[in-house]
């Protein structure tokens, strides 16, 4: 029986869940601009979107992917004609393949401040991400706000 298969699997195993662990949440406040045209007016919006990022584990093939939360809450809007005030609500999770970078977009609705019967309008929010492969952390980004093109 030859020593080294014993200690083998160990050291394969130990490793193994070294680079399985997730990581952390890192915070990153993103600045959001942009117009979303339509009806009954065009809003404008602007702010900071929260992206928090970090690894997690994928068992099935050992190699970790990226959790990505994207909060909208601190953007806001203002009408072009009514100078209304218009908020969202949106936080959308995505899970990614490990990457330097991705290109992460998606619609999120907002509606009139204060307003609980006007059905919400549809923007659409795009974000292009750098991270450091180590750690999960976005090393870089920026984000708009447009029209959606449905």
């Amino acid at each position: 029986m030859k020593r080294r298969a014993l200690f083998l699997p160990a050291a394969v195993l130990t490793a193994a869940m070294t680079v399985a662990a997730p990581s952390q949440a890192a915070d990153t406040l993103v600045p959001l601009a942009g117009i979303v045209s339509g009806s009954p007016e065009s809003v404008s919006f602007s702010g900071q979107a929260v992206v928090s990022s970090r690894l997690v584990p994928d068992p099935d093939f050992g190699r970790p992917s990226l959790l990505l939360t994207i909060d909208l809450g601190t953007v806001a809007g203002v009408g072009s004609s009514t100078k209304t005030k218009y908020v969202i609500a949106a936080r959308e999770q995505v899970q990614r393949r490990l990457a330097g970078s991705h290109r992460v977009e998606f619609a999120f609705p907002f509606t009139r401040s204060g307003s609980s019967t006007v059905a919400p309008s549809t923007g659409i929010a795009t974000f292009t991400l750098d991270f450091d492969l180590n750690t999960g952390a976005v090393t870089n980004a920026t984000g708009s706000v447009a029209t959606p093109r449905f």
